[in-house]
């Protein structure tokens, strides 16, 4: 009898497996193959090729029912990515809105409004200016200065941008964020709060007010000016935080001169002209002060700025009712001063460098 071979034992057991019932038709074919084998060597030959046929068709995926391993499967696969787009997207979901970044925007356009109103006294019982016109007083400059509120506004449309600019790096949103935004929303709250108390003739709580008001500015700047690049890189938001606190320096000054005048104080004679005289010196002086310790001459600026107001309205020639010669003269010599101190203060700086 002649043994069968490697092959043939194979094709037999290949062929006798059926995937539907598995091991046991399995096992019945390879003794049916033992039983056809004469040498010992060859069956063990074949029980090793049976063994390896067996394997091979347990790890064959041909074998494997589709309908017992496909739901395993997709279930397999299907999980790990629903509960992960689960847990990523909940949080996003229930994620607040970020109402910060409006608060300014908001703030501010109600400033604009309110000083609009107060321009037409839409609303309101007077207007800014017929509310000044009620206490007259030599510190107060003519009636063009006040345009400097124009530019001031003008300016601090920069600073509250910051946030919505995608341009912005990250460096200048967080010292917009920690330096200015919570100082901006007071001061806007503030002017907004001075204004309806200037126009409803509380004159000493608007003095309150616009104290705080310069207070606030003050402690802004300062922050701002500890920052090694604030001159530099972030200039936008210096500039009109800087000219912005010079010319409430004045307000306040103007403010309190008003609350004098309420009080019974003789504004516009030789008292009202000593404390005229008086009040530039110390608008002055602050200025010098500020620009000192935070190294900015825009500090400066709107003390200037009110100096050629003041010098205006006293001036001979000036339709002013109350213009006092003294006043007019004593504003010249400090302009004058000013810019004599603020030359050597920068020439000084530059030689240094």
């Amino acid at each position: 009898m002649t043994s069968p071979t490697r092959e043939d034992n194979q094709k037999e057991t290949d062929s006798s497996y059926d995937p539907l019932f598995g091991p046991d038709v399995e096992t019945e074919t390879y003794e049916e193959t033992n039983a056809s084998v004469d040498s010992q060597w060859e069956s063990e030959s074949n029980e090793h090729i049976d063994d390896m046929s067996t394997s091979a068709s347990k790890g064959e995926e041909p074998f494997v029912p589709e309908s017992a391993t496909g739901p395993e499967e997709v279930d397999v696969e299907v999980e790990p990515p629903l509960q992960s787009e689960t847990e990523t997207t909940e949080p996003q979901s229930k994620k607040s809105f970020n109402w910060r970044p409006w608060v300014s925007p908001v703030l501010f356009a109600l400033v604009l409004l309110v000083n609009y109103l107060s321009a037409t006294a839409t609303g309101l019982p007077r207007t800014l200016a017929e509310v000044a016109a009620t206490y007259p007083n030599l510190v107060e400059p003519a009636s063009f200065t006040f345009s400097i509120w124009s530019v001031i506004y003008g300016l601090t449309i920069l600073p509250i941008v910051v946030e919505f600019i995608p341009l912005v790096d990250r460096e200048t949103r967080d010292v917009y964020k920690r330096k200015i935004r919570p100082f901006a929303w007071l001061w806007m709250v503030l002017n907004i709060a001075w204004v309806f108390a200037w126009t409803y003739n509380q004159i000493l709580l608007s003095m309150v007010l616009i104290f705080a008001y310069g207070f606030t500015l003050a402690l802004m700047t300062d922050k701002l000016s500890k920052i090694e690049q604030s001159k530099r890189k972030f200039w936008f938001l210096t500039l009109p935080m800087s000219i912005h606190f010079g010319w409430i320096i004045v307000a306040n000054f103007a403010n309190l001169t008003t609350m004098m005048v309420d009080f019974g104080f003789d504004g516009i004679g030789m008292m009202g002209a000593f404390w005229a005289v008086a009040a530039l010196t110390l608008v002055m002086l602050l200025g010098l002060f500020f620009y000192r310790s935070q190294g900015t001459m825009l500090v400066m600026l709107p003390a200037f700025w009110t100096l050629i107001g003041v010098i205006a309205q006293q001036a001979p020639t000036s339709s002013y009712p109350f213009a006092n010669t003294f006043v007019f003269v004593a504003s010249i010599v400090l302009f004058v001063l000013g810019i004599i101190v603020v030359t050597g203060i920068e020439l000084a700086r530059r030689q240094k460098k």
